[in-house]
Parts: C-alpha cells; structure tokens; sequence
C-alpha cells in the first residue's frame, strides 16, 4: 500500500503515479487536507474534488491519521531535499505531524525537481527525514533514518 499527494501546480506531477499504482491493483491513501491529518482511498479520478489550496483529495469515506500505519511507501511533497533526506516542507507541518502515525518501518520518498536539491536546508527538530530524492534526472538513495 502506497500513501502519495496529489500535486499542485508548480510541484512535480503526480497523477500518473498515482493513476498507475492504482491500475496495478495498488492501494493509493491520499490526504484529506484538514487541520488534523486525515486519509481516504484513492477511488479513481472521479472521486477526487477541490479541497483546501485547489488540492484535490478524495471525496470517499476519511480514515483518520491513524490509516497512514497501512503504507509501506510513502510520497511527500516538499519545497526542497538534501541527498542526505533532510526534507524542507510547504510550511504547515501537516505531513510532519502525519508522519508520526507511520509504522516506522515505512519508506519516504520525495519528489522534487533537480533544483530543489540543495546541500543544506533549514530544518527543526519535528522535521521528519526521507529515504529517497526522486527528480527529473536522478534518484538519491538518503542515509537510513
């Protein structure tokens, strides 16, 4: 089971990773941007809609936080990475405070474009690190969590 984002503009797509795990029988959780961090299975493009930001998100029954312990993957979005999975998020610390509910065995990966991966980024102590940078030309094995 893979937990991914659907990206807004000026982020890496990710509809058509989304769209192929799904038709490869893969469960795709997606958020439910609410204040609180909230899941719902990713049905197809028809049951997505508008949420917070212009993001969509799914429409289906929510799952709450506690769902995200069912991903063995999970996708972030982020502003920028370091190669050793420093992650510098959006800014609202959603996925943050998401992360805390993972299984702890899960893999993270984030996807940016070459640009945003940068030796040093600010981060606080709640920031949460990933396993892999993925971008337009190269994938970034990070140091283990």
């Amino acid at each position: 089971m893979v937990a991914a984002y659907v990206a807004r503009a000026g982020e890496p797509e990710t509809a058509a990773l989304i769209e192929s795990l799904h038709r490869s029988g893969v469960r795709v959780l997606l958020p439910v941007l609410t204040t609180q961090p909230d899941w719902a299975w990713y049905t197809g493009v028809d049951g997505l809609a508008p949420g917070p930001r212009g993001i969509d998100q799914p429409t289906g029954a929510r799952l709450g936080p506690q769902a995200l312990a069912q991903a063995d993957w999970i996708w972030l979005p982020g502003l920028a990475g370091t190669p050793d999975g420093r992650r510098l998020g959006t800014g609202g610390g959603w996925y943050d405070r998401a992360l805390t509910h993972d299984r702890g065995d899960a893999r993270r990966g984030l996807l940016l474009f070459d640009d945003e991966v940068l030796a040093e980024i600010p981060v606080d102590a709640w920031d949460q690190p990933v396993d892999l940078l993925v971008t337009e030309h190269q994938s970034l094995r990070c140091s283990p969590r």
